[in-house]
């Protein structure tokens, strides 16, 4: 099974929950249309805390994850072109890798909002990083240090290998973390493991990501996530 994603930007001043109620609205049924294997729906539908140690980005934003058994150019321009026909924003795509560091357990149905809240990030490498380091880095290091430190309850990591979309900017991963309550994401004090353990370990996530990623182009947002059909 191959899996596509795509990024959906919304205009910057579209309020989060109008957009977030055009995904399920405008967005989903053309994409269900397609009759794919699998298809999940990650976007922004609530506004972020404004006190957050997270410097989420306040734009709309949806990410389509596809899982298909055909990731040939002509499947994946069909994808797009159903993401653009919803309306919401410009389209671009890519073909993933995706891998579980930790895994939820469903215990809610398809087409239910997944409990608790997500972030999203996008991220590439510092200059200069060859393919062995930064995969050093970021699956033997910087991984096992976010499930040491942050309550995570899913983690996915997805490997960018080439766009699917024609334009679309470099990447060299999106990752999918949720977190089941909300809080353990939008309180500091439980991201970071709490008292007397938090200012430590803001430090060394800090210099973790400053070793192997694009403080630049690092970009995260506050998300819900829909399973439409697993």
């Amino acid at each position: 099974m191959k899996k596509l994603q795509y990024l959906v930007r919304g205009p910057e001043r579209r309020p989060l929950d109008a957009f977030g109620a055009d995904v399920l609205i405008q967005l989903a049924p053309r994409l269900l249309a397609l009759s794919p294997a699998r298809l999940k729906l990650t976007f922004t539908a609530d506004t972020p805390p404004r006190l957050s140690v997270i410097p989420f980005r306040r734009t709309p934003l949806a990410l389509i994850s596809v899982w298909t058994d055909d990731d040939g150019d002509g499947a994946a321009a069909a994808w797009a072109d159903a993401a653009r026909a919803a309306g919401l924003g410009a389209v671009t795509g890519y073909r993933v890798d995706e891998s579980y560091p930790r895994a939820y357990a469903r215990d809610w149905p398809d087409q239910a909002r997944t409990p608790g809240a997500g972030l999203l990030t996008l991220l590439s490498r510092k200059k200069g990083l060859g393919d062995a380091e930064f995969f050093r880095r970021w699956f033997d290091g910087h991984s096992p240090l976010s499930l040491r430190i942050h309550p995570l309850w899913c983690y996915v990591r997805n490997v960018v290998h080439s766009p699917v979309v024609p334009g679309s900017p470099a990447l060299d991963g999106i990752v999918e973390e949720h977190f089941r309550p909300a809080q353990d994401l939008t309180n500091p004090f439980r991201f970071f493991g709490g008292l007397p353990w938090m200012p430590l370990n803001m430090l060394r996530v800090a210099l973790d990501i400053q070793g192997f990623l694009d403080l630049r182009t690092l970009a995260s947002w506050y998300v819900a996530e829909y399973w439409l059909k697993s």
